[in-house]
């Protein structure tokens, strides 16, 4: 952690409040949605195939945005541990225009690319 300076740590740990809050919004957002879907009592054949529908896509996000609420929860805890901003995969720095980017990375450019590289030559 000691390639990042206090300013970009506290900016850091902004962006992953700031994550955080969305991902919670968007949680509860889908799940008033979810809970809508379906409460008149007057679908037909369609409607009722729709909704069961639009119930497994919101599912699915929902699914999507836990593990991302997950990798900002881990963030947390690697910077109490003094490991955040360290790739996982190659021990290098991750450089601070990734961590803006995506704040609760692991991985550098370079080490995510081979991880999807040998994923793929594992596929093939």
């Amino acid at each position: 952690m000691k390639h990042l300076k206090k300013k970009e740590m506290k900016m850091l740990v902004e962006r992953l409040n700031e994550v955080r809050r969305d991902i919670l919004g968007d949680v509860e957002a889908v799940h008033r949605q979810s809970n809508e879907i379906g409460t008149d009592g007057t679908q037909d054949i369609g409607d009722l195939a729709a909704a069961t529908y639009s119930k497994q896509v919101m599912m699915e996000l929902g699914g999507r945005e836990r593990e991302r609420l997950r990798e900002v929860e881990d963030a947390f805890k690697r910077i109490e541990d003094g490991t955040y901003g360290i790739c996982q995969e190659s021990d290098e720095p991750i450089p601070f225009t990734r961590l803006e980017v995506i704040p609760y990375t692991r991985f550098t450019v370079a080490a995510q690319g081979e991880m999807e590289q040998r994923r793929k030559a594992g596929r093939a």
